[in-house]
């Protein structure tokens, strides 16, 4: 098996046991929870995510794209993370009052000191991941990252259980981070952390300043909806929004954050090997069109049935909202990997110029429909347009640094798009001859829907001959082939 491809499996191993970890964490707290809890979380964490962006400053992607790391850039990393972490913390504390004042609920400003402790421990976590990430060592990075998710989901739970609302979940993140710390001390992979020194601060900051920015501005517009609905609608409502938009999420944060994870050092090792980068992006993104479209497809036909079975009854209002967002979703998996790509290819400053363009514009839409309709529908709808919009405007500043083989890419997601309507044509016409309005389908009758899908989806690959159905059937070859004795 190729690095790349154990890579990969480690990774999918971690971000699938992650999904499932957190299913069943949303599916107990969801009903421990009231909304409110939910969403006093949710704006603290949106608040905190803002601030989250300056304390990494791009080391993380400098680290893992840097041709010739040496010893002087990890600890000038490392001595830059620390003054960062420990600033930002202290910021938090100080302004935690006026966050309360503003919201009018001073919950908020214990909640967001608590989840500021992470601000001490993520320097030394987010250095050390980098360096095993940069080396291809997965299979540590699976099996730190999910000891810390499994022991801080059940360290949520028992607070939940106990009465503790909002703040099991504060106490969850950071219990979640410092386990990881442990993790990483425990698998010695902090041997490469030397004195911490600023040696190298300019190149560093020549890099990660810019990026830095965009992602400033990139955080406040995606958080901006939790900010923007708990202050001119309510916390309630940040809760609904944060439900449906969360099913989106299993699949763009979770399942795309184990392919980010392996496909930004696998792109920067074909950059500094001179390999070719493009088919590499376009085999990616056919991949991923073919998993996100068939699992947006079948959340967007069935939101009250998923929303239930994952959250509960309470959550229902919700459901209106998911079909948007999983359009949302379909149309940013065909870009998601294009900053990576550029980013790998040494484009810092034209990523950062494409976000400070779009997200500014996105965040002012957003905000002004807020504003003007005070309604989660139209909201979602906003939302939607902009993630379509986004696609032709992604790729064409990819264009300027790196060409795209549209032709190559067409055909690939038309074979994907394909697989996944014909693996959701049952889904569609049991829905269509059997489903009331308003109404969830019986569970006997959805658990068969689903497994129709899963298995329609596995034929269909097979028969087009998409180019996942043979890496997958490549990939578990080589995992589980009898080696020789030498």
């Amino acid at each position: 098996m190729t690095l790349v491809r154990r890579a990969i499996v480690f990774s999918f191993i971690e971000s699938y046991l992650g999904i499932a970890l957190n299913l069943v964490s949303f599916f107990v707290l969801a009903r421990l929870l009231t909304p409110k809890q939910v969403g006093l979380f949710s704006v603290a964490l949106a608040i905190i995510s803002i601030t989250q962006v300056i304390r990494d400053f791009g080391l993380v992607s400098f680290l893992i794209q840097k041709k010739d790391l040496t010893s002087e850039y990890i600890a000038t990393a490392w001595g830059m993370a620390m003054i960062l972490g420990l600033g930002l913390f202290l910021i938090i504390q100080g302004i935690a009052p006026l966050l309360g004042n503003f919201y009018g609920d001073q919950s908020l400003a214990s909640i967001s000191r608590i989840v500021a402790l992470n601000f001490l421990i993520l320097p030394f976590n987010s250095v050390c991941l980098a360096l095993m990430r940069r080396e291809m060592n997965f299979k540590a990075v699976m099996r730190i990252n999910l000891a810390g998710a499994f022991l801080s989901t059940l360290a949520t739970i028992a607070m939940a259980w106990v009465g503790a609302g909002a703040y099991a979940l504060a106490w969850g993140s950071v219990l979640n981070n410092a386990i990881i710390a442990v993790g990483i001390l425990l698998a010695g992979a902090s041997a490469r952390l030397l004195k911490p020194r600023l040696g190298k601060w300019r190149e560093i900051l020549a890099f990660g300043g810019p990026l830095t920015f965009a992602n400033v501005i990139t955080s406040i517009t995606t958080d901006i909806n939790d900010l923007a609905v708990g202050k001119i609608m309510s916390f309630d409502a940040v809760a609904i929004w944060s439900r449906a938009q969360g099913l989106m999420n299993l699949f763009h944060r979770d399942f795309m954050g184990a392919v980010r994870n392996v496909a930004y050092p696998a792109f920067s090792k074909a950059v500094r090997s001179h390999d070719a980068v493009e088919a590499k992006f376009v085999a990616s993104v056919t991949n991923v069109t073919a998993i996100a479209w068939t699992f947006y497809g079948f959340a967007g036909i069935f939101p009250l049935e998923v929303l239930r079975l994952t959250f509960g009854p309470q959550w229902d209002l919700s459901a209106p909202l998911v079909p948007l967002f999983c359009v949302a979703g379909s149309a940013a998996a065909i870009i998601s990997l294009a900053p990576t790509v550029m980013m790998a290819g040494g484009h810092p400053k034209l990523i950062a110029t494409a976000e400070l363009i779009m997200q500014p514009l996105k965040a002012a839409a957003l905000c002004l429909v807020v504003y003007l309709y005070r309604d989660l529908q139209l909201f979602a709808l906003a939302y939607t347009l902009v993630a379509v919009i986004s696609v032709p405007y992604w790729f064409g500043f990819k264009q300027r640094c790196m060409p795209t083989d549209f032709g190559a890419l067409g055909r690939g997601l038309l074979r994907s798009a394909v697989v996944a309507g014909l693996s959701l044509a049952p889904s569609i016409g049991v829905t269509v001859l059997m489903r009331q309005p308003g109404m969830a389908l019986p569970h006997p009758l959805f658990f068969g829907c689903a497994a129709a899908t899963c298995v329609g989806w596995v034929f269909f690959m097979w028969i087009l001959r998409h180019p996942l159905y043979f890496e997958v059937v490549s990939t578990l070859g080589a995992r589980f082939a009898p080696r020789r004795l030498t």
